[in-house]
């Protein structure tokens, strides 16, 4: 027993000396990925499901929502990441009014590179459009049907993906800087097209939310030549988003999942 003591004290100094290899390892291989990378492995942190729910709205008024589920998975090949998204909104662009309804849910490997990729989306003056896609070649294959057209096939390269919901994204990412700028492709369900989003974030703010005053890092993000500007606290959270032309009076807000679906649930 006269040694029980030492034997405790070398177990605390080795159990600390361990922890803090692996903070130290976890941090290399942080600064060995790409900034896209290392936001998404920081957001996802040691959880293994995010959520993220926001209402949109235009004049005041509750006109869709938009929501995403974020999980890491442990699969026989290793570590996939699976991103679900689900968004409602009616909105009128250009004096068009539009009804949009998505599903699609973007398997990629531990390096954001998509395995999969499954995408339902329903228009109210449109075709309803069909995607399913799998890795094989070397890029992503995807068959695409629209309406009840014969499908055709496409390709996307193999390369980091968001799923995108039709309007300027949101990205995963944690670890924000003033000074920040990314550059990431984004799968575009209304073109049927890869495009890029550029995120850079200015600086931090102190907005006015549900009447308290909150610090929140500013980002602008462009796509498809819309600004979208955001505002997100430093656990990652997207507190308000405001667009620029022709959505310039559109403004998502962060809600709880049964907030932002429950006007809208059939």
């Amino acid at each position: 027993m006269k040694h029980l003591g030492s034997i405790l004290t070398a177990a605390v100094f080795a159990f600390w000396g361990a922890m803090n290899s692996l903070v130290f390892l976890r941090q290399l291989e942080l600064e060995g990925l790409d900034r896209y990378r290392s936001g998404v492995t920081q957001f996802l942190g040691t959880g293994f499901l995010r959520e993220r729910w926001m209402g949109i709205y235009r004049g005041g008024r509750k006109i869709g929502y938009t929501g995403y589920t974020f999980e890491k998975v442990f699969a026989l090949e290793g570590i996939e990441v699976h991103s679900t998204l689900e968004s409602r909104l009616e909105i009128e662009v250009f004096g068009v009014r539009q009804r949009v309804e998505i599903h699609g849910t973007l398997v990629a490997d531990k390096e954001l590179k998509p395995l999969s990729l499954q995408l339902d989306a329903k228009f109210q003056s449109q075709p309803a459009v069909t995607l399913a896609g799998r890795r094989g070649e070397g890029k992503l294959l995807v068959d695409v049907k629209v309406g009840s057209s014969a499908p055709f096939k496409m390709s996307l390269p193999l390369e980091e993906l968001h799923l995108g919901d039709a309007l300027v994204p949101s990205l995963p990412i944690a670890g924000l800087r003033a000074g920040d700028e990314l550059r990431v492709p984004c799968f575009d369900p209304i073109t049927l097209s890869r495009s890029v989003a550029t995120v850079r974030v200015l600086r931090k703010e102190v907005i006015e939310l549900d009447g308290m005053s909150v610090e929140a890092h500013y980002l602008e993000t462009t796509f498809r030549g819309i600004v979208g500007k955001s505002w997100v606290n430093d656990a990652s959270e997207v507190l308000i988003q405001r667009f620029g032309p022709p959505l310039g009076d559109v403004v998502l807000r962060k809600e709880r999942r049964e907030n932002a679906q429950r006007p809208f649930k059939e």
